[in-house]
């Protein structure tokens, strides 16, 4: 193919899933780019790429790629990767095996990780990053992708910022992928710190509930606490702030409160994990 040795060619590893299907749709557009749809299944991956096909500005690939392979950092290289989209979650529990493959292989890696501790130490890479002359970014999502975005742009029209306070409520119509689903329910009812009027104070997740009102057509909703990296990362970041809490909360009331009971349910001991 005329000029094809010029994309970038880009892993997409969970490439067929939930968030790794939207973004492999999405990529196939770029005109940059080479993309290679990867997982555990060869065939559900190479069905995948074949959807993919008929809107895509080049040939779509497909591959097998286990996160869990001894070899990975060879099949990266093998494949001739050169960005390493990480999508495979949930990402509570993993350690960052994945981006020091891609660091061997000698390719850029990011991944859509929400998990506090696994963005938070993703730092500890940055030599070895610096060294190999690739770029490894961790949590290209929402939260902290986006949240920190917004701080990013705004802070500066402040002489100080003394709280952050973040809230994020899906409609009810939202899909939510196997992974999202696994992290909610993970961090429910169970304790994590967060900075609170300059201290560390134990909260527990989907609980602590407050109202917010969101513009029409939202409207008012109810929210909870969450395990996000945001509540680690912008006491270090943004100097002098003395609160900084996330929450987020459903469409329906009565699902958040169901959270909140299976929250109390789980603090007591009712509910194992």
């Amino acid at each position: 193919m005329e000029g094809e040795g010029a994309l970038l060619r880009t892993l997409i590893i969970g490439g067929y899933g939930f968030f790794g299907g939207r973004i492999a749709r999405a990529l196939a557009r770029d005109t940059t780019l080479q993309v290679i749809v990867a997982g555990r299944s060869q065939e559900r991956a190479g069905a995948f790429a074949g959807e993919l096909q008929a809107h895509a500005a080049h040939p779509v690939a497909a591959a097998q790629v286990d996160i869990d392979d001894a070899g990975l950092a060879n099949r990266i290289a093998t494949l001739g990767a050169q960005l390493v989209i990480h999508t495979s979650g949930p990402f509570q529990g993993q350690d960052h095996h994945v981006a020091q493959a891609c660091i061997l292989a000698g390719a850029h890696y990011a991944d859509l990780a929400d998990a506090t501790e696994f963005v938070a130490e993703i730092g500890a890479l940055d030599a070895a990053a610096r060294e190999r002359g690739v770029l490894v970014v961790s949590g290209a999502s929402s939260v902290p992708g986006l949240s920190s975005a917004v701080i990013a742009r705004y802070r500066g029209e402040f002489a100080a910022i003394d709280g952050v306070d973040i809230g994020i409520t899906p409609g009810n119509r939202t899909a939510r992928g196997l992974a999202t689903v696994r992290a909610v329910l993970g961090y429910c009812g169970k304790p994590f710190e967060c900075w609170i009027d300059g201290a560390w104070r134990t909260v527990y997740g989907w609980q602590g509930l407050k109202w917010h009102a969101y513009p029409e057509p939202v409207g008012q909703r109810l929210l909870g606490y969450c395990d996000v990296p945001d509540r680690v990362l912008y006491p270090r970041t943004c100097e002098g702030v003395r609160t900084v809490e996330f929450r987020a909360g459903f469409e329906l009331p009565v699902l958040q409160l169901g959270m909140w009971c299976l929250a109390w349910l789980r603090r007591c001991g009712c509910v194992g994990d």
